[in-house]
């Protein structure tokens, strides 16, 4: 159980669940890039680095 409940509330599952949708529609929303793949792959390299960061510091904040 403490298993799932670590991969639930990793960093790469916040990354990959929020950041991924809010970076491809704040892309989008401000018309850097038309809706479709080229945006959800975009949105993907950025949520993807910035989970791998933040699981391999074990945080999210940058001043540790």
């Amino acid at each position: 159980m403490n298993i799932i409940i670590g991969i639930l509330f990793s960093p790469m599952a916040f990354a990959l669940c929020f950041l991924w949708p809010l970076v491809t529609q704040l892309v989008v929303a401000l018309q850097f890039l038309e809706s479709g793949w080229p945006a959800i792959v975009f949105g993907a390299v950025i949520a993807t680095g910035l989970g791998l960061l933040a699981q391999f510091r074990e945080s999210w904040v940058w001043i540790k």
